[in-house]
């Protein structure tokens, strides 16, 4: 993988965490906690067994079975174009002519997600393309990784057309921007809720089954070298921070949500301090995932998406 800058915003200050944030913290669900609770337990049984599991789930996507309504989603698309993403083929659907928008969803996500949006995009006079990443919705695989969903950008990119504008959720935005370092070159960018920073996302999930310190440890070494395997050496817990992912110079939109229990408050500042380029736009109350059902959001990113300043 091609190294970012070595300048990029390293010298953002790094923000404290408020009190408001204090205020909404996570309540653990009783499956994490049961889960934590099974595998510290194996653990002190049998060590590698148990974080070399723990790895393997690190990759493993989890999805619910299509719906219906998701299916009737993807058959209103008027085109579907397959995709070669590796050893994939990747189903890219699409609505309406224009400059191309590629929407993102986040790990165990779906590009259904995004469907509050395609209308008025199209509306403004844009092609929208959506999709499910390798591993996720109906693909057969249950595992992916991060260079399978930036792989698929490139693909599009290289496939079907030049980008005018992606609009990433969650860990698609980290997706979106490791694949600005290996060449992908959207003119725009909406990042909504993202998540850049993959140290907090460890410490979030580790944090969530209150893993012992040792078996903790074991655990991130074992998806530290997974990672470094696939990115031909590079060390993931040094690449995927905000300040190297910051895409500086792209034009972009960030919306964050106040109450979101995924991404702390504190990214959310510091990757506003390290994007100058971009316009910041706080939700309340909306949480993590509600804001790609939000009018004011959409009609947000659809005027961000049009305005020819930017």
């Amino acid at each position: 993988m091609t190294q970012p800058n070595q300048a990029n915003s390293l010298n953002c200050d790094t923000p404290q965490p408020s009190n408001k944030q204090k205020r909404h913290q996570r309540v653990v669900p009783l499956r994490y906690q049961a889960a934590g609770l099974a595998f510290n337990l194996a653990g002190m049984v049998n060590h590698a067994w148990a974080a070399n599991t723990l790895a393997k789930l690190w990759f493993r996507v989890f999805k619910r079975k299509v719906s219906p309504n998701t299916q009737a989603f993807w058959q209103s698309a008027e085109q579907t174009i397959t995709l070669k993403v590796n050893q994939h083929k990747l189903p890219l659907h699409l609505w309406g002519e224009g400059p191309l928008v590629v929407c993102l969803h986040g790990w165990s996500g779906s590009g259904v997600q995004f469907r509050h949006f395609v209308q008025p995009l199209v509306d403004a006079g844009y092609q929208v393309a959506t999709f499910d990443a390798p591993g996720h919705g109906s693909h057969q695989d249950s595992h992916s990784h991060l260079l399978e969903f930036s792989d698929s950008l490139l693909a599009i990119q290289q496939q079907v057309a030049k980008v005018h504008c992606v609009l990433a959720h969650s860990f698609g935005a980290m997706a979106t921007t490791t694949a600005q370092l290996r060449g992908f070159a959207p003119t725009k960018l909406v990042m909504l809720a993202p998540h850049l920073d993959v140290e907090e996302m460890f410490s979030t999930y580790a944090n969530l089954l209150s893993l012992r310190q040792k078996l903790k440890a074991t655990f991130k070494e074992q998806v530290g070298q997974k990672m470094q395997k696939l990115l031909a050496g590079d060390d993931p817990w040094q690449l995927f921070s905000v300040e190297r992912l910051t895409p500086q110079a792209t034009p972009g939109l960030l919306i964050s949500d106040s109450q979101d229990q995924e991404v702390s408050q504190q990214q959310f500042k510091l990757i506003q301090q390290c994007w100058p380029n971009a316009k910041h736009q706080q939700t309340e109350g909306l949480g993590h995932f509600r804001l790609l059902k939000d009018p004011h959001v959409i009609a947000e990113t659809v005027s961000f998406v049009g305005n020819q300043s930017h």
